[in-house]
Protein backbone atom coordinates (compact mmCIF):
# COMPACT_ATOMS: atom_id res chain seq x y z
CA UNK A 1 0.00 0.00 0.00
CA UNK A 2 1.08 3.56 -0.68
CA UNK A 3 0.61 6.66 1.37
CA UNK A 4 2.43 9.44 -0.46
CA UNK A 5 0.92 11.02 -3.53
CA UNK A 6 3.65 10.19 -6.07
CA UNK A 7 3.75 10.03 -9.87
CA UNK A 8 3.33 6.28 -9.55
CA UNK A 9 0.15 6.77 -7.54
CA UNK A 10 -1.21 9.12 -10.20
CA UNK A 11 -0.43 6.68 -13.01
CA UNK A 12 -2.02 3.82 -11.09
CA UNK A 13 -5.16 5.86 -10.36
CA UNK A 14 -5.35 6.92 -14.01
CA UNK A 15 -5.06 3.28 -15.12
CA UNK A 16 -7.93 2.21 -12.87
CA UNK A 17 -10.06 5.20 -13.92
CA UNK A 18 -9.47 4.37 -17.60
CA UNK A 19 -11.04 0.96 -17.00
CA UNK A 20 -14.15 2.62 -15.58
CA UNK A 21 -14.13 5.14 -18.45
CA UNK A 22 -14.36 2.24 -20.92
CA UNK A 23 -17.56 0.98 -19.31
CA UNK A 24 -19.25 4.36 -18.97
CA UNK A 25 -18.20 5.45 -22.45
CA UNK A 26 -19.79 2.37 -23.99
CA UNK A 27 -23.04 3.06 -22.15
CA UNK A 28 -23.57 6.31 -24.08
CA UNK A 29 -21.30 6.25 -27.15
CA UNK A 30 -23.25 3.51 -28.93
CA UNK A 31 -26.57 5.40 -28.75
CA UNK A 32 -25.60 7.93 -31.42
CA UNK A 33 -24.62 5.08 -33.74
CA UNK A 34 -27.99 3.34 -33.59
CA UNK A 35 -29.31 4.77 -36.86
CA UNK A 36 -26.05 3.95 -38.65
CA UNK A 37 -26.24 0.39 -37.30
CA UNK A 38 -29.89 0.21 -38.30
CA UNK A 39 -29.06 1.10 -41.90
CA UNK A 40 -25.90 -1.00 -42.09
CA UNK A 41 -27.53 -4.18 -40.77
CA UNK A 42 -31.12 -3.45 -41.97
CA UNK A 43 -32.19 -3.76 -38.33
CA UNK A 44 -35.49 -2.99 -36.61
CA UNK A 45 -36.18 -1.22 -33.30
CA UNK A 46 -36.10 -4.52 -31.36
CA UNK A 47 -32.70 -5.34 -32.89
CA UNK A 48 -31.36 -1.97 -31.75
CA UNK A 49 -32.74 -2.58 -28.26
CA UNK A 50 -30.64 -5.75 -28.06
CA UNK A 51 -27.51 -3.83 -29.08
CA UNK A 52 -28.01 -1.79 -25.89
CA UNK A 53 -29.56 -4.43 -23.66
CA UNK A 54 -27.27 -7.43 -24.18
CA UNK A 55 -24.46 -5.27 -22.82
CA UNK A 56 -26.45 -3.99 -19.84
CA UNK A 57 -28.09 -7.36 -19.17
CA UNK A 58 -24.86 -9.37 -18.79
CA UNK A 59 -23.33 -6.46 -16.92
CA UNK A 60 -26.22 -6.40 -14.43
CA UNK A 61 -26.61 -10.13 -13.86
CA UNK A 62 -22.88 -10.84 -13.37
CA UNK A 63 -22.39 -7.96 -10.93
CA UNK A 64 -23.96 -10.10 -8.19
CA UNK A 65 -21.09 -12.60 -8.32
CA UNK A 66 -18.19 -10.44 -9.50
CA UNK A 67 -17.02 -9.70 -5.96
CA UNK A 68 -16.60 -13.41 -5.24
CA UNK A 69 -14.36 -13.82 -8.29
CA UNK A 70 -12.17 -10.96 -7.08
CA UNK A 71 -11.79 -12.61 -3.68
CA UNK A 72 -11.05 -16.02 -5.20
CA UNK A 73 -8.58 -15.09 -7.96
CA UNK A 74 -7.27 -11.70 -6.84
CA UNK A 75 -8.77 -8.31 -7.60
CA UNK A 76 -5.92 -7.20 -9.88
CA UNK A 77 -6.21 -10.34 -11.99
CA UNK A 78 -9.97 -9.96 -12.34
CA UNK A 79 -9.63 -6.27 -13.27
CA UNK A 80 -7.07 -7.00 -16.00
CA UNK A 81 -9.08 -10.00 -17.24
CA UNK A 82 -12.20 -7.83 -17.44
CA UNK A 83 -10.41 -5.23 -19.57
CA UNK A 84 -8.91 -7.86 -21.90
CA UNK A 85 -12.36 -9.42 -22.37
CA UNK A 86 -13.77 -5.96 -23.04
CA UNK A 87 -11.06 -5.23 -25.64
CA UNK A 88 -11.59 -8.58 -27.40
CA UNK A 89 -15.35 -8.08 -27.48
CA UNK A 90 -14.91 -4.53 -28.82
CA UNK A 91 -12.85 -5.86 -31.73
CA UNK A 92 -15.56 -8.44 -32.37
CA UNK A 93 -18.20 -5.68 -32.35
CA UNK A 94 -16.23 -3.61 -34.86
CA UNK A 95 -15.97 -6.48 -37.35
CA UNK A 96 -19.40 -8.02 -36.73
CA UNK A 97 -20.83 -9.44 -40.00
CA UNK A 98 -24.44 -9.34 -38.74
CA UNK A 99 -26.63 -7.69 -36.11
CA UNK A 100 -26.82 -10.99 -34.20
CA UNK A 101 -23.04 -11.25 -34.06
CA UNK A 102 -22.94 -7.68 -32.77
CA UNK A 103 -25.50 -8.51 -30.07
CA UNK A 104 -23.41 -11.46 -28.82
CA UNK A 105 -20.22 -9.38 -28.84
CA UNK A 106 -21.98 -6.64 -26.88
CA UNK A 107 -23.00 -9.24 -24.31
CA UNK A 108 -19.35 -10.29 -23.94
CA UNK A 109 -18.49 -6.62 -23.42
CA UNK A 110 -20.98 -6.69 -20.55
CA UNK A 111 -19.13 -9.66 -19.04
CA UNK A 112 -15.89 -7.67 -19.12
CA UNK A 113 -17.62 -4.64 -17.61
CA UNK A 114 -19.05 -6.71 -14.75
CA UNK A 115 -15.58 -7.99 -13.91
CA UNK A 116 -13.73 -4.69 -14.04
CA UNK A 117 -16.12 -2.19 -12.41
CA UNK A 118 -16.34 -3.68 -8.86
CA UNK A 119 -12.66 -4.65 -8.95
CA UNK A 120 -11.59 -1.15 -10.03
CA UNK A 121 -13.05 0.38 -6.88
CA UNK A 122 -11.59 -2.40 -4.71
CA UNK A 123 -8.14 -1.84 -6.26
CA UNK A 124 -8.22 1.80 -5.16
CA UNK A 125 -9.23 0.81 -1.64
CA UNK A 126 -6.43 -1.76 -1.43
CA UNK A 127 -3.74 0.50 -2.90
CA UNK A 128 -4.19 3.65 -0.82
CA UNK A 129 -3.62 3.28 2.91
CA UNK A 130 -4.13 6.97 3.62
CA UNK A 131 -7.83 7.83 3.96
CA UNK A 132 -7.51 11.26 2.38
CA UNK A 133 -5.59 9.93 -0.63
CA UNK A 134 -8.10 7.10 -1.01
CA UNK A 135 -11.04 9.50 -0.92
CA UNK A 136 -9.39 11.67 -3.56
CA UNK A 137 -8.76 8.67 -5.81
CA UNK A 138 -12.35 7.44 -5.48
CA UNK A 139 -13.65 10.95 -6.22
CA UNK A 140 -11.51 11.01 -9.37
CA UNK A 141 -12.84 7.55 -10.27
CA UNK A 142 -16.45 8.76 -9.98
CA UNK A 143 -15.71 12.01 -11.85
CA UNK A 144 -14.03 10.15 -14.71
CA UNK A 145 -17.12 7.97 -15.11
CA UNK A 146 -19.41 10.99 -15.20
CA UNK A 147 -17.16 12.71 -17.73
CA UNK A 148 -17.10 9.62 -19.96
CA UNK A 149 -20.88 9.33 -19.80
CA UNK A 150 -21.24 12.99 -20.79
CA UNK A 151 -18.59 12.86 -23.52
CA UNK A 152 -19.84 9.59 -25.05
CA UNK A 153 -22.49 10.92 -27.46
CA UNK A 154 -20.28 13.74 -28.77
CA UNK A 155 -17.23 11.49 -29.08
CA UNK A 156 -19.35 8.89 -30.85
CA UNK A 157 -20.72 11.46 -33.28
CA UNK A 158 -17.25 12.72 -34.21
CA UNK A 159 -15.83 9.20 -34.57
CA UNK A 160 -18.67 8.04 -36.82
CA UNK A 161 -18.39 11.16 -38.99
CA UNK A 162 -14.59 10.90 -39.37
CA UNK A 163 -13.89 7.14 -39.23
CA UNK A 164 -17.21 5.29 -39.51
CA UNK A 165 -19.27 3.31 -36.99
CA UNK A 166 -16.58 0.68 -36.33
CA UNK A 167 -14.46 3.35 -34.63
CA UNK A 168 -16.85 3.67 -31.65
CA UNK A 169 -15.76 0.15 -30.69
CA UNK A 170 -12.14 0.30 -31.82
CA UNK A 171 -11.47 3.32 -29.57
CA UNK A 172 -11.71 0.90 -26.63
CA UNK A 173 -8.57 -0.98 -27.71
CA UNK A 174 -5.85 1.66 -27.08
CA UNK A 175 -7.61 2.94 -23.94
CA UNK A 176 -7.91 -0.59 -22.54
CA UNK A 177 -4.32 -1.58 -23.35
CA UNK A 178 -3.03 1.57 -21.65
CA UNK A 179 -5.03 0.69 -18.54
CA UNK A 180 -3.72 -2.89 -18.54
CA UNK A 181 -0.09 -1.78 -18.95
CA UNK A 182 -0.07 0.65 -16.02
CA UNK A 183 -2.17 -1.64 -13.81
CA UNK A 184 0.28 -4.53 -14.23
CA UNK A 185 3.16 -2.10 -13.75
CA UNK A 186 1.99 -0.45 -10.53
CA UNK A 187 -0.85 -2.39 -8.90
CA UNK A 188 0.23 -4.65 -6.02
CA UNK A 189 -0.63 -8.34 -6.13
CA UNK A 190 -4.04 -8.73 -4.51
CA UNK A 191 -4.71 -11.20 -1.68
CA UNK A 192 -6.85 -14.25 -2.42
CA UNK A 193 -9.54 -15.87 -0.33
CA UNK A 194 -11.12 -19.29 -0.59
CA UNK A 195 -14.60 -18.19 -1.69
CA UNK A 196 -17.02 -20.60 -3.34
CA UNK A 197 -18.20 -19.57 -6.82
CA UNK A 198 -21.93 -20.12 -7.13
CA UNK A 199 -22.32 -21.29 -10.70
CA UNK A 200 -25.95 -22.44 -10.28
CA UNK A 201 -27.12 -19.18 -8.67
CA UNK A 202 -25.29 -17.10 -11.27
CA UNK A 203 -26.77 -19.14 -14.13
CA UNK A 204 -30.28 -18.82 -12.71
CA UNK A 205 -30.11 -15.02 -12.36
CA UNK A 206 -28.75 -14.67 -15.92
CA UNK A 207 -31.57 -16.85 -17.24
CA UNK A 208 -34.19 -15.01 -15.19
CA UNK A 209 -33.17 -11.50 -16.25
CA UNK A 210 -32.41 -12.54 -19.82
CA UNK A 211 -35.73 -14.33 -20.41
CA UNK A 212 -37.79 -11.54 -18.82
CA UNK A 213 -35.99 -8.97 -20.97
CA UNK A 214 -36.54 -11.16 -24.06
CA UNK A 215 -40.27 -11.36 -23.36
CA UNK A 216 -40.55 -7.57 -23.02
CA UNK A 217 -38.36 -6.77 -26.02
CA UNK A 218 -39.78 -9.31 -28.46
CA UNK A 219 -43.44 -8.99 -27.46
CA UNK A 220 -43.77 -6.24 -30.06
CA UNK A 221 -42.65 -8.68 -32.76
CA UNK A 222 -44.45 -11.86 -31.62
CA UNK A 223 -47.35 -10.41 -29.61
CA UNK A 224 -48.24 -10.96 -25.96
CA UNK A 225 -50.43 -13.95 -26.81
CA UNK A 226 -47.57 -15.70 -28.61
CA UNK A 227 -46.21 -18.96 -27.16
CA UNK A 228 -42.68 -17.59 -27.50
CA UNK A 229 -43.48 -14.53 -25.39
CA UNK A 230 -45.51 -16.39 -22.77
CA UNK A 231 -43.03 -19.26 -22.39
CA UNK A 232 -40.14 -16.82 -22.08
CA UNK A 233 -42.01 -14.89 -19.41
CA UNK A 234 -42.95 -18.00 -17.43
CA UNK A 235 -39.46 -19.50 -17.71
CA UNK A 236 -37.92 -16.22 -16.55
CA UNK A 237 -40.21 -16.06 -13.53
CA UNK A 238 -39.45 -19.73 -12.71
CA UNK A 239 -35.70 -19.11 -12.89
CA UNK A 240 -36.11 -16.05 -10.64
CA UNK A 241 -38.14 -18.07 -8.11
CA UNK A 242 -35.49 -20.82 -8.08
CA UNK A 243 -32.74 -18.23 -7.55
CA UNK A 244 -34.61 -16.68 -4.59
CA UNK A 245 -35.31 -20.11 -3.10
CA UNK A 246 -31.65 -21.10 -3.44
CA UNK A 247 -30.54 -17.84 -1.81
CA UNK A 248 -32.82 -18.44 1.18
CA UNK A 249 -31.42 -21.93 1.75
CA UNK A 250 -27.77 -21.03 1.15
CA UNK A 251 -25.39 -20.72 4.10
CA UNK A 252 -23.41 -18.09 2.17
CA UNK A 253 -25.94 -16.23 -0.04
CA UNK A 254 -24.94 -13.60 -2.60
CA UNK A 255 -27.63 -11.30 -1.21
CA UNK A 256 -27.56 -11.35 2.58
CA UNK A 257 -30.99 -11.65 4.29
CA UNK A 258 -30.13 -8.63 6.47
CA UNK A 259 -29.69 -6.53 3.32
CA UNK A 260 -32.96 -7.71 1.81
CA UNK A 261 -34.67 -7.05 5.13
CA UNK A 262 -33.43 -3.46 5.43
CA UNK A 263 -36.26 -1.18 4.30
CA UNK A 264 -34.03 1.82 3.72
CA UNK A 265 -31.66 -0.17 1.52
CA UNK A 266 -34.55 -1.64 -0.47
CA UNK A 267 -36.10 1.81 -0.89
CA UNK A 268 -32.81 3.12 -2.25
CA UNK A 269 -32.53 0.14 -4.60
CA UNK A 270 -36.03 0.74 -6.00
CA UNK A 271 -35.29 4.45 -6.52
CA UNK A 272 -32.05 3.53 -8.29
CA UNK A 273 -33.99 1.17 -10.56
CA UNK A 274 -36.60 3.82 -11.40
CA UNK A 275 -34.02 6.57 -12.01
CA UNK A 276 -32.06 4.47 -14.47
CA UNK A 277 -35.22 3.21 -16.11
CA UNK A 278 -36.48 6.67 -17.02
CA UNK A 279 -33.02 8.11 -17.78
CA UNK A 280 -31.53 5.40 -20.01
CA UNK A 281 -34.89 4.58 -21.55
CA UNK A 282 -35.23 8.26 -22.51
CA UNK A 283 -31.66 8.41 -23.91
CA UNK A 284 -32.43 5.40 -26.14
CA UNK A 285 -35.69 6.91 -27.39
CA UNK A 286 -34.11 10.33 -28.03
CA UNK A 287 -31.38 8.61 -30.04
CA UNK A 288 -34.02 7.02 -32.27
CA UNK A 289 -36.09 10.21 -32.47
CA UNK A 290 -33.19 12.51 -33.37
CA UNK A 291 -32.00 10.39 -36.25
CA UNK A 292 -35.25 8.87 -37.54
CA UNK A 293 -37.70 11.76 -37.05
CA UNK A 294 -35.48 14.86 -37.08
CA UNK A 295 -33.00 13.31 -39.58
CA UNK A 296 -29.92 14.38 -37.64
CA UNK A 297 -26.53 12.91 -38.45
CA UNK A 298 -24.66 10.94 -35.78
CA UNK A 299 -22.53 14.02 -35.00
CA UNK A 300 -25.56 16.31 -34.79
CA UNK A 301 -27.32 13.80 -32.52
CA UNK A 302 -24.24 13.63 -30.29
CA UNK A 303 -24.14 17.41 -29.99
CA UNK A 304 -27.89 17.44 -29.28
CA UNK A 305 -27.22 15.23 -26.23
CA UNK A 306 -24.47 17.54 -24.95
CA UNK A 307 -26.67 19.90 -22.82
CA UNK A 308 -28.40 16.94 -21.18
CA UNK A 309 -25.16 15.10 -20.41
CA UNK A 310 -23.35 18.21 -19.19
CA UNK A 311 -26.27 19.02 -16.88
CA UNK A 312 -26.18 15.44 -15.58
CA UNK A 313 -22.43 15.64 -14.93
CA UNK A 314 -22.66 19.11 -13.32
CA UNK A 315 -25.29 18.02 -10.81
CA UNK A 316 -23.30 14.85 -10.08
CA UNK A 317 -20.17 16.89 -9.39
CA UNK A 318 -22.20 19.12 -7.04
CA UNK A 319 -23.70 16.19 -5.15
CA UNK A 320 -21.33 16.46 -2.18
CA UNK A 321 -22.19 20.09 -1.51
CA UNK A 322 -25.91 19.53 -2.11
CA UNK A 323 -25.84 16.59 0.31
CA UNK A 324 -24.41 18.81 3.04
CA UNK A 325 -27.02 21.53 2.47
CA UNK A 326 -30.17 19.44 2.02
CA UNK A 327 -31.64 16.23 3.38
CA UNK A 328 -31.81 13.15 1.15
CA UNK A 329 -35.61 12.98 1.30
CA UNK A 330 -35.82 16.52 -0.06
CA UNK A 331 -33.18 16.00 -2.76
CA UNK A 332 -34.76 12.78 -4.02
CA UNK A 333 -38.24 14.30 -3.96
CA UNK A 334 -37.13 17.40 -5.86
CA UNK A 335 -35.28 15.18 -8.32
CA UNK A 336 -38.45 13.20 -9.04
CA UNK A 337 -40.45 16.41 -9.54
CA UNK A 338 -37.81 17.88 -11.86
CA UNK A 339 -37.90 14.70 -13.95
CA UNK A 340 -41.71 14.74 -13.86
CA UNK A 341 -41.76 18.27 -15.29
CA UNK A 342 -39.20 17.31 -17.93
CA UNK A 343 -41.32 14.42 -19.18
CA UNK A 344 -44.44 16.58 -18.87
CA UNK A 345 -42.95 19.07 -21.35
CA UNK A 346 -42.53 16.26 -23.85
CA UNK A 347 -46.32 15.84 -23.89
CA UNK A 348 -46.46 19.26 -25.59
CA UNK A 349 -44.24 18.23 -28.50
CA UNK A 350 -45.50 19.14 -31.99
CA UNK A 351 -44.51 18.33 -35.55
CA UNK A 352 -42.62 21.59 -35.97
CA UNK A 353 -40.43 21.09 -32.87
CA UNK A 354 -36.72 20.92 -33.51
CA UNK A 355 -33.70 20.01 -31.43
CA UNK A 356 -33.63 23.25 -29.44
CA UNK A 357 -37.15 22.77 -28.07
CA UNK A 358 -36.06 19.43 -26.63
CA UNK A 359 -33.05 20.83 -24.77
CA UNK A 360 -35.04 21.99 -21.72
CA UNK A 361 -36.92 18.73 -21.03
CA UNK A 362 -33.75 16.69 -21.65
CA UNK A 363 -31.72 18.82 -19.23
CA UNK A 364 -34.45 18.46 -16.60
CA UNK A 365 -34.39 14.68 -16.97
CA UNK A 366 -30.62 14.60 -16.50
CA UNK A 367 -30.71 16.94 -13.51
CA UNK A 368 -33.60 15.11 -11.83
CA UNK A 369 -31.95 11.69 -11.72
CA UNK A 370 -28.58 13.20 -10.75
CA UNK A 371 -30.11 14.98 -7.75
CA UNK A 372 -31.18 11.68 -6.24
CA UNK A 373 -28.56 9.09 -7.20
CA UNK A 374 -25.45 10.13 -5.21
CA UNK A 375 -27.41 10.58 -1.99
CA UNK A 376 -29.26 7.31 -2.43
CA UNK A 377 -25.96 5.49 -3.01
CA UNK A 378 -24.53 7.04 0.17
CA UNK A 379 -27.64 6.00 2.10
CA UNK A 380 -27.23 2.38 1.03
CA UNK A 381 -23.55 2.25 1.97
CA UNK A 382 -24.16 4.01 5.29
CA UNK A 383 -26.91 1.53 6.16
CA UNK A 384 -24.82 -1.53 5.31
CA UNK A 385 -22.36 -2.95 7.82
CA UNK A 386 -18.85 -3.94 6.71
CA UNK A 387 -20.07 -7.50 6.22
CA UNK A 388 -23.10 -6.32 4.20
CA UNK A 389 -21.28 -3.75 2.03
CA UNK A 390 -20.48 -6.11 -0.85
CA UNK A 391 -23.98 -7.56 -0.96
CA UNK A 392 -25.66 -4.14 -0.77
CA UNK A 393 -23.38 -2.71 -3.45
CA UNK A 394 -24.01 -5.66 -5.78
CA UNK A 395 -27.80 -5.40 -5.32
CA UNK A 396 -27.81 -1.63 -5.92
CA UNK A 397 -25.56 -1.86 -8.99
CA UNK A 398 -27.59 -4.74 -10.44
CA UNK A 399 -30.88 -2.89 -9.86
CA UNK A 400 -29.56 0.25 -11.58
CA UNK A 401 -28.33 -1.68 -14.61
CA UNK A 402 -31.61 -3.61 -14.86
CA UNK A 403 -33.49 -0.33 -14.62
CA UNK A 404 -31.67 0.76 -17.77
CA UNK A 405 -32.47 -2.57 -19.44
CA UNK A 406 -36.17 -2.29 -18.56
CA UNK A 407 -36.30 1.33 -19.71
CA UNK A 408 -34.90 0.47 -23.13
CA UNK A 409 -37.14 -2.61 -23.44
CA UNK A 410 -40.41 -0.99 -22.30
CA UNK A 411 -39.92 2.39 -24.00
CA UNK A 412 -38.62 0.67 -27.13
CA UNK A 413 -41.75 -1.48 -27.20
CA UNK A 414 -43.89 1.66 -27.12
CA UNK A 415 -41.96 3.24 -29.97
CA UNK A 416 -42.22 0.03 -32.00
CA UNK A 417 -45.99 -0.10 -31.40
CA UNK A 418 -46.39 3.49 -32.62
CA UNK A 419 -44.52 2.78 -35.88
CA UNK A 420 -42.00 4.89 -37.77
CA UNK A 421 -44.80 7.10 -39.09
CA UNK A 422 -45.90 8.19 -35.60
CA UNK A 423 -42.72 8.61 -33.56
CA UNK A 424 -44.11 11.76 -31.95
CA UNK A 425 -47.09 9.79 -30.65
CA UNK A 426 -44.71 7.12 -29.38
CA UNK A 427 -42.59 9.73 -27.62
CA UNK A 428 -45.68 11.11 -25.87
CA UNK A 429 -46.63 7.61 -24.73
CA UNK A 430 -43.13 7.12 -23.34
CA UNK A 431 -43.32 10.48 -21.56
CA UNK A 432 -46.66 9.64 -19.92
CA UNK A 433 -45.34 6.25 -18.71
CA UNK A 434 -42.16 7.85 -17.39
CA UNK A 435 -44.22 10.44 -15.49
CA UNK A 436 -45.98 7.57 -13.72
CA UNK A 437 -42.59 6.07 -12.81
CA UNK A 438 -41.41 9.41 -11.37
CA UNK A 439 -44.57 9.62 -9.22
CA UNK A 440 -43.76 6.20 -7.75
CA UNK A 441 -40.22 7.47 -7.15
CA UNK A 442 -41.66 10.57 -5.41
CA UNK A 443 -43.96 8.46 -3.21
CA UNK A 444 -41.09 6.23 -2.06
CA UNK A 445 -38.93 9.30 -1.38
CA UNK A 446 -41.59 10.98 0.75
CA UNK A 447 -42.68 7.90 2.69
CA UNK A 448 -39.60 5.66 2.94
CA UNK A 449 -36.48 7.83 3.02
CA UNK A 450 -35.32 9.28 6.35
CA UNK A 451 -36.47 12.78 7.16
Amino acid sequence: MHIKNTTQDKLFTTAVCLGFVLVQLDVSIVNVGLETLRQNFHAGIADLEWVINTYSLLFASLLLGAGTLGDRFGVRNIFVTGILIFIGASLSCAFAPSIYWLDIARGIQGVGAALLVPSSLTLLRQYFADGKARAGAIALWAASGSFALAAGPVAGGFLIKLLGWKSIFLINVPVGLLSVFFTLRFAPVSPRFNRKIKVVSQTLIILALGLLTFALTESGRFGWDSRITLLSLLAGLLALALFIRGEKKSADPVLLPSVLGNRLILSGVVIGFLCNMVFYGAVFIFSIFFQSELKLTALQAGLAFLPMMLCTALVNFSSGRLGRLFRLRGLSSVGSLVSFVGFGLLLLIKQDWGTYQLFTPMMLLGAGTSLAMPGVANLIFSQATHEEAGSASALFSCARQMGGVMGVAVFGLMISASGDENLIGGLKMVAATAMLMTLIWLTISRTRLPA
